[in-house]
């Protein structure tokens, strides 16, 4: 048998792909496990469920239906490459239900298309949906935290390339048809394989070196922070993260629940201009300090970024979430941060509930985030109104 025959080159392609999903799945799991890192394991799944679609629809005509479910998995799955870079961005969403959709349609033109539209080589609407996801995650590699990464440009480089190959093959089956010469030179089974496995490859190794770089700078910025503003009994970001997802997950089982509060240190990169980062550090410390003394005595207190603490905790019976975070601004304001009492800190404060935000974590900031941003634009709005639009220094 030639060892460069269709046939051949799919099932190598297949099993590249395969290994290559089965390695960073491993290495996900074994490594720092974050939301990101899910995502692009979900896209090797999608894509080794893929695989296997196409193995199934190759081995009897009667089973043309299976190469469109191949074709929805892999578009869908490529979807999840472009949500996790969006989370890598962190984008305020995923947009996790347009993947879905799409390889949904794509799954739906192929079964109604019947036995003859069915075809190994693929079909113009995956070709065209795998270029959609795959020109919209080089665009997020292209910019915000992935632009900056090495990683991040060698991704959306190799996302480039694979967005103009399957462009290009959808035009071509298109104006040429499958059985041209041309388009079986160029775009057929035996060159999209080695396309495939170049991209499979060169993808896994880039994926994996970007969670390397992700995980390190967080690490060092965390590590940075956290010495200089070190207080006893408040967790750093991810020790907090990994006890809070504990927390929620206990609160789905017995159906508490619980509140998250933000605590944000209001203009602290004016402070570390006015006065010095030192100065910034005491706020920072003073206002953990308060917080960790007027939190109740079960909450979970911990840093989620330079500028916020968090608190969570199950919702007062005897008292009112609003009333703790009233009582922690009040005591910050009136607070002096160093001797010479040049000035007093302020804060801003959001809060979210698991009732009305959902249980999972990242919602449950999100939603807090918001109210910080919303609680902060009504502040400042009414000191423009109060001073004529006059901006005070804290």
């Amino acid at each position: 048998m030639n060892l460069l025959d269709p046939t051949t080159l799919f099932i190598v392609s297949g099993l590249v792909i395969c290994v290559t999903g089965v390695f960073f799945i491993m290495e996900t799991l074994l490594r720092r496990n974050d939301q990101v890192g899910r995502m692009w394991s979900v896209f090797y799944v999608g894509a080794i469920f893929a695989v296997f679609g196409m193995l199934v629809g190759n081995s009897s005509p009667s089973a043309w239906w299976a190469y469109a479910i191949g074709h929805g998995f892999y578009v869908a799955a490529l979807g999840f490459v472009w949500a996790g870079t969006r989370l890598a961005n962190r984008r305020r969403s995923s947009l996790l239900p347009v993947p879905v959709l799409i390889g949904a349609l794509v799954i739906l033109a192929r079964l109604i298309a019947g036995p003859d539209g069915a075809s190994s080589s693929g079909s113009f609407e995956m070709y065209l949906g795998a270029a959609i996801f795959f020109a919209l995650a080089a665009s997020e590699c292209f910019r915000a935290d992935l632009g900056r990464l090495t990683g991040g440009r060698l991704l959306a480089t190799l996302l480039v390339l694979a967005g103009l190959y399957y462009s290009s093959r959808a035009v071509a089956l298109f104006v040429l048809g499958p059985e041209d010469p041309g388009f079986q030179s160029f775009f057929g089974a035996s060159s999209s394989s080695l396309f495939e496995i170049a991209v499979a490859v060169l993808g896994t190794l880039t994926l994996s070196g970007i969670q390397a770089d992700r995980f390190r700078q967080a690490a060092i910025a965390q590590a940075e922070f956290g010495a200089r503003v070190a207080i006893d009994g408040v967790l750093v970001r991810e020790t907090f993260r990994e006890l809070a997802e504990t927390w929620l997950m206990r609160s789905i089982r017995e159906r508490l629940t619980l509140v998250l509060l933000l605590v944000e240190v209001a203009d602290l990169s004016e402070v570390n201009v006015a006065f010095g980062r030192a100065a910034g550090d005491a706020a920072l410390r003073t206002t953990g300090r308060i917080a960790l003394v007027h939190a109740p005595t079960a909450a979970l207190i911990g840093h989620v970024s330079p500028r916020r603490y968090a608190i969570l905790m199950e919702l007062p019976t005897n008292d009112s979430v609003e009333a703790i975070a009233d009582r922690i601004a009040d005591a910050v304001l009136s607070t002096p941060i160093d001797d010479q009492d040049r000035f007093r800190a302020s804060v801003f404060c959001g809060i979210a509930t698991t009732r009305t935000s959902g249980a999972r974590y990242d919602d449950l900031i999100r939603a807090a985030t918001d109210a910080v941003r919303a609680g902060r634009e009504e502040i400042r709005a009414a000191d423009d109104a109060r001073t004529g639009g006059i901006l005070t220094q804290i």
